[in-house]
């Protein structure tokens, strides 16, 4: 019968932690089937104290796959963990296991939920990436740890170009952003702007491609404007603006989408950041991804993903609980996700957010006391189900 994480109550630990590294004698566990090849175990540290949550999959397992899911199905949205998986269950989608993804907007705003990094779903480019670590997971199940960049340009009818800032989110000054009927119904207001409602849409915009739209409409976007299922909308401020305000209703624009570095073709990707482990090593890249000493050194409850040849870890880690999980620096956790085996880990959003859940129970004990929204979801599903 498989089980879920409630029934898992491991009775010990033997660890160590030398030179910021944590030890695990992870073996020493039972550990409990969820699904095929796909086990669950938690393990406890009194003295620090820590408590983690660990999933293992054989994710080249025929019957298993990999998937992100928005938080309420859009960009701007939100969703506590367990009801994004209550919902993707009535889909008919047999899914197992989850973790929260990306940091996002947390405020609250007209941009709450706004993943902060690289998102795409069946093929579909949500949020584009900025200069921090994503997991990319390809067409055929292979699993890449990289950063990637947006290289994306609008082509006016007289052959100019102006780059893009970015896919589904604000504009920033002086910049143009692509927005997809996926960001959430309607625009929001954006001051001094330019709004090109264009289409058609024959199908979701990739992550790599050349799409020709004819503009619809133009007009400022000082007020929402409405993204109908089939069209686009370019916002475009400043001197972005006044690119848009050269093309008229009825002319052609081209669309040019590519993120580099090209692994292959991009089934879905989910951003965070920093990069814990390259090929085997410990390496927390946090500087080159602009990410603050003290976010490394400090405990905090922890979300991360990990992966070898044959395993994929999802791990959280408990913390700012007094007595019952202290939570870890990024050298602690990178420590744990080699010491399972992983070869290539990738930190994701923590703090309030870590929330793992597995078959239908939510595993560990959010910091907040309850369990916090969040922009998009890690997924492991069983497909012979």
């Amino acid at each position: 019968m498989h089980q879920g994480c409630k029934q898992n109550k491991p009775r010990g630990l033997l660890s160590t932690a030398a030179a910021a590294i944590l030890l695990l004698a992870v073996s020493s566990y039972g550990q409990v089937r969820v699904a095929p090849g796909v086990t669950y175990r938690e393990i406890k540290r009194e003295e620090i104290p820590w408590s983690i949550q660990v999933l293992e999959a054989f994710y080249k397992t025929p019957s298993l796959a990999l998937g992100v899911e928005l938080g309420g199905e859009h960009i701007i949205g939100i969703e506590p963990l367990n009801h994004l998986m209550e919902r993707v269950l009535t889909t008919g989608h047999q899914a197992v296991a989850g973790v929260n993804g990306d940091f996002y907007i947390l405020e609250a705003g007209p941009f709450q939920g706004d993943p902060i990094g690289f998102c795409v779903e069946n093929g579909e480019l949500l949020s584009s990436p900025i200069n921090r670590s994503a997991l990319v997971i390809l067409e055929d199940g292979s699993l890449v740890i990289d950063r990637f960049h947006l290289n994306a340009y609008i082509r006016g009818p007289d052959g100019s170009e102006y780059k893009l800032s970015g896919v589904n989110q604000y504009c920033r000054a002086n910049g143009i952003v692509l927005i997809t009927p996926r960001f959430n119904g309607k625009t929001r207001p954006q001051e001094n702007s330019v709004i090109l409602l264009a289409g058609p849409l024959p199908k979701p915009l990739g992550p790599h491609g050349t799409y020709t739209f004819t503009v619809a409409e133009k007009h400022g976007g000082d007020s929402e404007t409405y993204i109908p299922p089939d069209r686009v909308i370019f916002i475009g401020r400043g001197t972005g603006a006044e690119f848009l305000d050269g093309i008229e209703p009825g002319e052609p624009v081209e669309c040019v989408l590519d993120v580099d570095p090209s692994p292959g073709a991009i089934l879905h990707a989910i951003g965070g950041g920093p990069r814990l482990l390259r090929n085997g090593k410990i390496s927390i890249e946090a500087s080159e991804e602009g990410i603050a000493e003290s976010f490394i050194e400090t405990r905090h409850p922890r979300t991360a993903v990990g992966f070898n040849g044959e395993s994929l870890f999802l791990v959280t880690v408990d913390g700012r609980q007094e007595g019952y999980s202290a939570g870890m620096s990024l050298p602690e956790l990178a420590g744990l996700l080699k010491e399972l085996g992983a070869e290539d880990a990738l930190n994701l959003d923590g703090g309030g957010s870590t929330t793992m859940w597995v078959n239908g129970h939510i595993c560990n004990r959010p910091s907040d006391g309850r369990i916090r929204p969040i922009a998009n979801a890690l997924l492991l599903f069983n497909t012979s189900q």
